[in-house]
């Protein structure tokens, strides 16, 4: 697994969200939290999307409440579970006797064939809806993980890889944050764009910038699929 520095860069939207609904980071003072543990990979998965040092980046970002969780549960991997939004359906929902009250959050990491890292936190488990109808609320947030390559300062030489997070927050300019059904799904949209698009036979999708979170495309604006995962944070 590669290991990388963790540099993180918040993106303020260009309306800034209620104070209960910007994402919060740990303070200095604030005890230091239990170690993370990402659960669910076998040990035959060659595409690990998720390793430790982008989970403890982004684990900042998330509602505090769910920040002391100190375990994530991988519930959808494409390489593992095969390519069906089906499948991907009926794994992330709760499961039977599951509290409806206690509150979840939801990772959503994809990689695209150029090997670039990015995707959304969601407060609400993806369903298909047969009517448009969104949902998720202002915890949801869009991000992206971009490789600088760090070199020697006298020598020019490459020493290593530094990893930028950059997170954008919901903005409140409008409520189309999550929508799904059994064709794609898609995190921000607006005037025909998408801030994260997934196509249901998850090859291809698409990034724009989106007043929903006031984000960057992603990737590229259009780009072919490699790895999709979804973890469980509670």
């Amino acid at each position: 697994m590669p290991r990388f520095k963790i540099k993180s860069v918040f993106n303020s939207p260009r309306t800034s969200p209620p104070p209960d609904q910007q994402p919060s980071t740990v303070e200095d003072d604030d005890p230091p939290l239990t170690p993370l543990q990402l659960l669910g990979y076998k040990s035959t998965t060659h595409h690990k999307l998720l390793h430790s040092e982008l989970a403890e980046e982004l684990r900042l970002h998330i509602p505090p409440i769910l920040q002391i969780s100190h375990s994530w549960s991988l519930l959808y991997s494409l390489e593992q579970d095969g390519t069906s939004l089906n499948t991907l359906y009926s794994r992330v929902q709760p499961a039977v006797g599951e509290s409806t009250t206690r509150r979840k959050g939801y990772l959503l990491v994809v990689m695209d064939t150029q090997h670039r890292i990015f995707g959304a936190y969601m407060n609400e488990y993806l369903r298909p809806l047969d009517k448009k109808h969104y949902y998720g609320n202002g915890d949801c947030f869009l991000w992206k993980a971009e490789r600088d390559t760090i070199r020697n300062i006298s020598t020019l030489e490459t020493s290593g890889e530094q990893l930028r997070l950059k997170v954008f927050p919901y903005t409140s300019v409008n409520d189309y944050i999550i929508y799904s059904n059994h064709d794609f799904i898609s995190i921000g949209s607006g005037n025909g764009r998408f801030g994260l698009y997934i196509g249901g036979n998850f090859e291809s999708g698409a990034t724009d910038s989106v007043e929903t979170f006031g984000n960057e495309p992603l990737t590229t604006e259009r780009f072919n699929i490699l790895g999709l995962e979804i973890w469980k944070i509670n």
